[in-house]
C-alpha cells in the first residue's frame, strides 16, 4: 500500500527536484531510485517489528503453563496450547474442532454448567474466575479456575472466545487440609474442657453399675437396665477417646511387627462386636512376610476401625475378606465385605472428620478419618471402592521400612 502510494507522487516529486534544483533526467530518476529503496527497506523494517512483537506474544500463549483455549462461535476449539495439552492430556490433533463440552463432567453439564458458561460471556463478554471441575483424559476430575472472555474482528464482529482454565486441584486440597487442622485446634480446645467435665462422672456411673452388676444374674430383676446403663457409660467413653485421639497429633511409636500377626489379633477381637451376624472372616496372608517398622496399636486400632465398618454394613449374614501381599517392597491389604456398601455419593466424604451415614448412636464418623490419619503417618496410602448392595473393598498400601 505504501508502495503503491509512492508512486502516484513519483513524477511530480522528479518535477520539484527538476524546478528547484535544475538537475538532469538522469539524476532524477537515480534520487527517486534511491528514495524506492529506502522506502522498502522502512517496510521490512515495519514487518520485521510486527513479526517479532507478534512472535513475542504468541510464544507466550502457545507455552504458557495454564491451559489457553480458543473457540469459534459454535463452541468448537480451534486454540490448544502446550499448558491444555499438560493440563489435561490431550494433544492439540485429538481435540481441534471438538465442542468444548468434552471436557465438562456429565454430571456438571446435567446441571447446567456449559449453558451458564456460554450464557454467561454472551450477556457480560467476559466470565473469570469461575472455579468448577473439569475432566482429563485418563478419566480424573481436577479443580479448575476459569476466565473467560468474548473476542472481536477488526469490524468488531464476534468470532469466539478465549477461556483460560488454571489447575487448582493442589491448591484446593492444601486449603482442605488448612481448613482440618483449624478444626482440629477448635475440636481440641472443646473435647478438652468436654472430656474433663465428663471423665470423673461417667467413672463413676460405670463402676456403681459394674458394681451392682457382680452379684445379678441375667434374669435378676433391674439386671438389663443395669447392663444398658453401664454399655452407654462405655460408648460415651469411647466415644470421648475418639474424640481425643482424633484432636491430638499423633505419636508414632515405631516397633518391628509383622502385619499378618496384627490382623489375626484384630480379628479376634472384632468378632466380639458380631451380636447375633453370622459374618465368616475369610483370610488368604501372605506367608513370611517382612517385619515393619509400625505403631503396633494404632495398626490394629486402624483394622479395627474398618473392619467394624465392614461388620455394620452387613445386617444379618455376610462375608469379610482380609488378604495380604507384597510387590516392590510394598504390602498391601485388601479388606472387603458383600455389606451395603457406599452410594457413590458419599465416596469422596468417608474420610471426612465427623461424617457418617450411619443412624444415631451407631457411629462418631471419626474412625475411618482415624485410619487415613495413621496409614498417612505412615507413608501408607488408602483408598476405597464401593457398589450400592454389592459390598465395599479398602486397600491400604505400606511401604516396607
Amino acid at each position: 500500500m505504501v508502495f503503491s502510494e509512492f508512486s502516484k507522487y513519483e513524477e511530480k516529486l522528479k518535477e520539484e527536484f527538476r524546478d528547484k534544483y535544475n538537475l538532469p533526467q538522469n539524476e532524477l530518476d537515480d534520487i527517486v531510485k534511491d528514495l524506492k529503496k529506502i522506502v522498502m527497506q522502512m517496510i521490512k523494517l515495519m514487518r520485521d517489528g510486527k513479526s517479532v512483537h507478534e512472535k513475542f506474544f504468541s510464544d507466550i500463549i502457545l507455552n504458557s503453563v495454564d491451559a489457553i483455549i480458543g473457540f469459534d462461535n459454535e463452541f468448537k476449539i480451534f486454540l490448544w496450547n502446550k499448558g491444555a495439552e499438560s493440563i489435561f492430556g490431550y494433544s492439540k490433533n485429538e481435540v481441534m474442532g471438538k465442542e468444548f463440552s468434552m471436557l465438562i463432567p456429565k454430571y456438571l453439564i446435567d446441571k447446567g454448567e456449559r449453558d451458564f458458561l456460554i450464557n454467561e460471556v454472551e450477556e457480560k463478554g467476559f466470565l473469570t474466575n469461575h472455579e468448577s471441575k473439569r475432566l482429563t483424559k485418563d478419566g480424573r476430575l481436577i479443580d479448575v479456575s476459569i476466565t473467560r472472555f468474548m473476542i472481536f474482528n477488526e469490524s468488531g464482529e464476534k468470532i469466539g472466545s478465549v477461556g483460560t482454565i488454571r489447575d487448582i486441584t493442589q491448591i484446593k486440597k492444601l486449603q482442605q487440609e488448612l481448613r482440618e487442622k483449624e478444626n482440629l485446634a477448635l475440636i481440641g480446645e472443646v473435647v478438652s474442657s468436654i472430656a474433663h467435665s465428663l471423665s470423673n462422672p461417667l467413672n463413676i456411673i460405670s463402676g456403681n453399675a459394674d458394681f451392682l452388676l457382680i452379684n445379678k444374674k441375667e434374669n435378676d430383676e433391674g439386671y438389663e437396665e443395669l447392663k444398658c446403663i453401664l454399655d452407654e457409660a462405655v460408648r460415651i467413653t469411647r466415644s470421648i477417646r475418639h474424640l481425643l485421639n482424633f484432636s491430638r497429633p499423633l505419636n508414632i511409636t515405631r516397633s518391628k511387627n509383622n502385619i499378618n500377626d496384627v490382623i489375626e489379633k484384630t480379628i479376634s477381637d472384632v468378632k466380639f462386636i458380631l451380636q447375633d451376624k453370622r459374618i465368616t472372616f475369610r483370610k488368604s496372608l501372605k506367608n513370611s512376610l517382612p517385619e515393619m517398622s509400625i505403631d503396633k496399636a494404632q495398626m490394629e486400632e486402624t483394622i479395627c476401625n474398618i473392619l467394624t465398618n465392614s461388620v455394620q454394613a452387613i445386617k444379618k449374614t455376610g462375608e469379610i475378606s482380609i488378604k495380604t501381599d507384597i510387590k516392590d517392597a510394598t504390602i498391601r491389604i485388601e479388606i472387603s465385605d458383600n455389606g451395603d456398601g457406599i452410594p457413590k455419593e458419599n465416596l469422596d466424604k468417608i474420610f471426612t472428620p465427623f461424617f457418617s451415614s450411619k443412624e444415631y448412636g451407631k457411629g462418631t464418623g471419626l474412625g475411618l478419618s482415624i485410619a487415613k490419619r495413621v496409614i498417612t503417618e505412615h507413608d501408607g496410602n488408602i483408598s476405597v471402592t464401593s457398589k450400592p448392595g454389592k459390598g465395599t473393598k479398602f486397600v491400604i498400601t505400606l511401604p516396607v521400612n
